[in-house]
């Protein structure tokens, strides 16, 4: 038979991400109940019930919605109660105006952003290990950005030595040839859930400076958090637009991502942002491909809404971090029952166990748990997934109801001991 499809399409085609075989047979107690549990996808389903009856109750479209309305980048209802709300929350030095920032279906768009308007195709950004992998697709599948990877070995990776770290491979890369760009930080850390203490995000910063790098922020779990008294280092979020970048780097190169995915539970409504405060040539970069990153009118003014009401927002909020601080008690609360361990934190939606060290025959490879797993129909995902440089850990998601984590741990310890 003749080839139907370029090159270039087959490669697309051996990118289709794995976990839609999960989401086409998602387990229900009810009406599936061989299906999958999901708790290896990084969704947030813990106010999903409120948010539905908030958006049910919205009744507020008008014909701009169905024109091109403002423009491809967010309406301008939408930028102001961005920076409303970021100016509220995320406590930037210098407060957010709209110019400082446009609208993305999602933050993976905004993060794609970067890679086509700061970067060179075969050009490089560093990233800390263990990391969302994604970030590699994100980056290198159309733009042809590289992920160059930073390993930690025993240091800790919040740490000031772990900046040293960076500079380490900053100045290898480049003694080989490489032109790297930027330094990338998932902030809080995915799949660590740790933040990053000021001071660290400042040293961050110097590097940058001395190495005249972008540093690129994905905050987009910066309001999924809670206190863990067992965390011995329980760092609070700081964001990067905290800190007074203008006495450290040049603002230009700093940039932001955020979008209402992880902290409002709302991925399916496809809306992020990308802030540079100071860099005006970057985003009209971007708006000149934003025919391609149009979001939705109907999804900017549900977010319009929801983000404007004060009230609402603070009520969400907290709701999202007392039922995380729950799910995250009861998660670790099975895990110490049944000997299995885990790296604390207090932020993201995660919980790093190490599944390995359990199994009753092993030690086994990642992919011989993973079998076993798919083999009891529950899903997570493996350290190797995110680059980790140890074998047998694993990332489980706690922002789930309780029947779902309680059916999938069950599963989990049914697989291995």
């Amino acid at each position: 038979m003749q080839e139907t499809i370029s090159s270039r399409g087959k490669a697309f085609a051996g990118k289709r991400p794995a976990f839609f075989d999960v989401l086409s047979d998602l387990w229900d107690p009810e009406s599936n109940v061989t299906g999958i549990v999901n708790i290896g996808l990084a969704e947030n389903s813990l106010i999903h019930h409120e948010l539905v009856d908030f958006m049910n109750l919205q009744n507020n479209a008008k014909a701009h919605a169905l024109t091109y309305g403002d423009g491809f980048s967010g309406s301008k209802a939408l930028r102001e109660a961005l920076c409303r709300f970021l100016n509220r929350r995320f406590n930037p030095h210098v407060p957010l105006v709209p110019s400082h920032l446009l609208v993305t279906p999602g933050v993976s768009n905004a993060v794609e952003c970067c890679a086509w308007s700061l970067f060179e195709p075969g050009d490089h950004v560093l990233v800390g290990r263990p990391y969302w992998t994604t970030f590699r697709h994100l980056f290198g599948t159309r733009a042809g950005v590289n992920v160059l990877e930073v390993s930690f070995g025993s240091v800790d990776p919040f740490s000031h030595e772990a900046v040293r770290l960076y500079e380490t491979a900053y100045n290898t890369a480049v003694n080989d040839g490489k032109q790297v760009k930027a330094i990338l930080l998932c902030s809080p850390n995915n799949p660590l859930g740790r933040c990053y203490r000021r001071d660290v995000l400042e040293s961050y910063m110097a590097l940058c400076n001395t190495c005249q790098l972008h540093l690129i922020s994905d905050e987009i779990y910066g309001l999924s958090v809670w206190n863990n008294p067992s965390l011995g280092d329980s760092t609070a979020f700081t964001s990067v637009l905290a800190v007074n970048a203008a006495q450290i780097m040049d603002p230009s190169m700093v940039h932001v991502v955020w979008g209402l995915s992880k902290d409002f539970g709302a991925t399916g409504l496809r809306i992020g942002c990308l802030i540079s405060q100071g860099n005006a040539a970057f985003l009209t970069s971007a708006e000149g491909i934003s025919l391609f990153n149009f979001p939705s009118s109907l999804a900017d003014n549900v977010a319009t809404s929801l983000l404007m009401n004060n009230e609402l927002v603070d009520q969400f909020v907290s709701l999202t971090q007392s039922r995380l601080a729950e799910s995250y008690n009861h998660v670790t609360e099975t895990l110490r029952k049944q000997n299995i361990p885990f790296q604390e934190s207090n932020s993201a939606l995660f919980v790093w166990a190490n599944l390995a060290a359990v199994v009753k025959d092993g030690p086994v490879p990642d992919e011989e748990i993973l079998s076993r797993l798919w083999a009891k129909r529950v899903y997570v995902t493996s350290g190797s997934t995110y680059a980790s440089e140890r074998e047998g850990w694993f990332r489980i998601v706690i922002a789930h109801p309780r029947h779902v984590l309680d059916e999938g741990l069950d599963r989990i310890v049914s697989a291995l001991l």
